[in-house]
């Protein structure tokens, strides 16, 4: 299954949580804050990955999300980091890809500041076994 890893980050723990996936699973990285939407129709599963801000997904992510292409079933696995609370930022990213026709097979988050790729493994680890069986 072709995938990749999306993801928008203001403090960095999202990307190091991002970078730490694509490493494990060996697969393309895009930062959405530079990348166009587009560049998901090449692949066949999207993990995306986003930082909370007021318990929400930062506008930044939401607008991307709306801007992805319409998809029939496309699978995506979406990530939160947080310090506080996630709040409903999971719920929210996953309702507005299934708007689009994206269907969300896994959704994952972790709190902390600056974690280290370690910090991640469960969640990894999660991910290859939905991937991978």
């Amino acid at each position: 299954m072709k995938a990749c890893v999306l993801y928008f980050s203001l403090f960095g723990n999202t990307r190091r949580f991002a970078e730490a996936i694509s490493n494990s699973l060996k697969i393309p990285i895009f930062d959405l804050a530079i990348s166009e939407p587009s560049i998901v129709e090449k692949f066949e599963l999207l993990i995306i990955g986003t930082p909370v801000h007021g318990f929400s997904p930062p506008r930044q992510v939401s607008s991307y999300i709306e801007k992805l292409p319409k998809a029939n079933c496309k699978k995506t696995i979406i990530f939160c980091t947080y310090a506080i609370r996630k709040g409903r930022t999971l719920e929210k990213m996953e309702d507005n890809l299934a708007k689009l026709g994206y269907r969300t097979i896994l959704s994952v988050s972790k709190k902390g500041l600056k974690p280290s790729e370690e910090d991640f493994s469960d969640a990894i680890n999660k991910i290859k076994e939905i991937i991978f069986g």
